[in-house]
């Protein structure tokens, strides 16, 4: 009879142990978000609790259809989205959402969303690709075709290109007469007006076009925007270093002025040498006060 009491006693405690191991087992997953201008995808550490009713590829998605829990982030996912059913065979991952998963306001929108849930579910050992189905049909692309099976997406890379952008920038045509845009894609490393700046003096790419007559010696000390008008701060170098004339002058002035009041928040700017006005740049122009967009000088092709 003891004997028979001790092996129940422990048995209920195995039993115990083992619901209390269960309870307790958690895991940490990453969650793909984008920040508030769709312009970066980032990602979220949350920690679940593992339990026998769901594996832990459904409680991922679960927690990604959720939203974001920091600030700055934003979900991708139309609101209301629900995960049907989800299933993993053979290292793929088949997600089976609702109906409210489709509508997207643009490509872009579904693009952030996919990646979003092909990522989050590639982040889990033992899936490598993803199937999405919604209300048990294969999700269809923009080009009417199932978007079929999902590979992990890199992330870096898609950041990158969210970051370009197209500018256009203003250089001397080759008898410094007039300016000739050209397009050049940058990146959003930092401010776009100070980009623009930087990449007028690394000169033009087009051939026909010359480089601005800013000092090779000149540096680009900052630039700010305020009441729509660009305080461009240049190094003394860029009067010290000038090689002068009025055709000199306007070939420093007028390709960044026109590039900088391409920006729809600037339509002035204003030229500062070590924080301070000067009257002239070269004795010729006057050079202390903003300098508006100017058309005139402005050539739509190279001859």
């Amino acid at each position: 009879m003891k004997k028979t009491l001790i092996v129940l006693m422990i048995l209920s405690f195995l039993v115990l142990t083992s619901a209390c191991l269960t309870r307790d087992k958690t895991a940490e997953i990453t969650l793909y978000y984008t920040n508030e201008s769709n312009s970066e995808i980032l990602t979220e550490k949350r920690t679940v609790k593992i339990s026998k009713d769901k594996t832990l590829p459904q409680l991922a998605v679960e927690e990604l259809l959720k939203g974001p829990e920091t600030n700055g982030l934003k979900s991708t996912i139309p609101e209301g989205t629900k995960l049907l059913n989800l299933n993993v065979k053979d290292k793929i991952a088949t997600v089976n959402l609702s109906e409210d998963f489709t509508g997207f306001p643009g490509t872009m929108a579904e693009s952030l969303a996919i990646i979003s849930i092909v990522n989050t579910l590639t982040d889990l050992e033992g899936i490598e690709q993803v199937q999405i189905l919604v209300d048990g049909n294969e999700l269809i692309a923009p080009s009417g075709n199932p978007y079929g099976l999902l590979k992990r997406y890199n992330v870096e890379q898609i950041n990158k290109d969210l970051n370009k952008h197209f500018v256009t920038l203003y250089f001397p045509d080759d008898q410094a007469r007039y300016v000739v845009p050209e397009q050049r894609e940058i990146t959003d490393d930092e401010p776009i007006a100070e980009t623009i700046v930087k990449e007028l003096m690394k000169g033009p790419k087009t051939p026909g076009l010359a480089p601005t007559t800013i000092p090779k010696e000149a540096k680009l000390l900052s630039v700010e925007i305020k009441d729509k008008i660009a305080y461009v701060n240049f190094s003394r170098e860029l009067i010290e270093k000038h090689s002068g004339g009025s055709t000199g002058e306007m070939m420093t002035i007028l390709p960044i002025v026109n590039s900088l009041t391409e920006l729809p928040e600037i339509e002035k700017v204003q030229f500062l040498v070590e924080g301070q006005k000067e009257k002239t740049l070269a004795g010729h122009i006057a050079f202390d006060e903003p300098f508006e967009r100017n058309e005139d000088y402005i050539k739509k092709s190279v001859n």
